[in-house]
């Protein structure tokens, strides 16, 4: 087999044992793009590892875009071990179209520095408890349906995650901008380019919880630091 030697394989027992935070982390250390290749549908030796591997990727790929990286440096494929030449075609085909993106902040909604203080919030994102639990009830709700026997269909799971990426990508923003300094709400809106009514949401959840605390008050508006909890998990 002849491919480009400017990759890097990395084996895993299954598709399946990819954590979503391992590709988010690659970027973070500077990958240009992440494929994870796996045996198809049907063929899993543990039965649905690598349907589960395509929902972890799935998920990686949407919060990776949501927060600016070009959706094109995230790719799932499928061939068998006894696919060389596939398997050649999928990483220089992947290959190819990494060359066309150019490096990371070329190609991207976002410049490198930017992109990179996103992609801490996205990996930070794809970490927390939230996300990991609907994206391990996947499957179980697409097929079986939850302990009501509800059944949901693909669109309805990825809706729903939408809308988790959104409020995780953001909470984590804000938690990474308070643990450099105190801020106000409106202040937090403009750093990070969100609706301040958005924000004053989040930062109001996070003090429910006990992430966030009151550090004063500039004029006539609160400031809020991280609680000692949150400083110290960060």
């Amino acid at each position: 087999m002849q491919y480009t030697t400017d990759i890097r394989i990395i084996r895993l027992m299954c598709t399946g044992r990819v954590d979503p935070t391992m590709i988010a982390k690659a970027f973070v250390y500077g990958a240009d793009g992440v494929m994870v290749v796996g045996c198809y549908f049907g063929d899993c030796h543990y039965i649905i590892g690598n349907v589960q591997g395509k929902i972890k990727v799935g998920l990686a790929a949407r919060v990776l875009d949501y927060v600016g990286l070009n959706p094109g440096r995230v790719a799932f494929e499928q061939c068998s071990s006894a696919e060389s030449e596939r398997f050649v075609e999928l990483v220089s085909t992947f290959d190819q179209g990494i060359r066309e993106l150019g490096p990371l902040g070329s190609g991207d909604r976002l410049a490198a520095g930017a992109l990179q203080e996103k992609l801490e919030a996205a990996r930070a994102a794809l970490a927390g408890e939230k996300l990991r639990w609907v994206v391990g009830k996947f499957v179980e709700f697409t097929t079986t349906g939850n302990k009501y026997g509800e059944l949901f269909t693909e669109h309805e799971m990825w809706r729903t995650l939408d809308t988790i990426i959104m409020d995780e990508v953001a909470t984590h923003q804000i938690l990474a901008q308070l643990g450099q300094r105190a801020a106000s709400v409106k202040q937090l809106a403009s750093w990070l380019q969100l609706p301040a009514h958005r924000v004053l949401r989040y930062v109001l959840a996070l003090q429910r919880r006990g992430f966030v605390q009151l550090a004063g008050v500039e004029g006539s508006s609160p400031l809020y630091e991280l609680a000692e909890q949150a400083a110290d998990a960060a």
